[in-house]
């Protein structure tokens, strides 16, 4: 996992994944966690003013899922 990013930052990812996935609304997300995300790239801002998942953010939390699914 990046050292910058928390469990909560990859909590909003999925969260902002799965609304993106159902092209609906994410949840307003901190801002804080909004500008990490934005700075790794890990989302975009849509046309709405909004949050969705990039590839790269997609490719993240296939990563982190892979290092969890180890760690059990």
């Amino acid at each position: 996992m990046n050292p910058k990013l928390t469990p909560e930052d990859f909590d909003w990812l999925r969260r902002i994944r799965a609304a993106t996935d159902a092209r609906r609304d994410p949840p307003p997300v901190p801002a804080e966690i909004a500008g990490r995300l934005c700075t790794f790239g890990f989302v975009t801002r849509d046309g709405r003013g909004g949050l969705a998942v990039s590839d790269r953010g997609r490719g993240a939390l296939l990563e982190q899922d892979m290092r969890d699914a180890e760690d059990r």
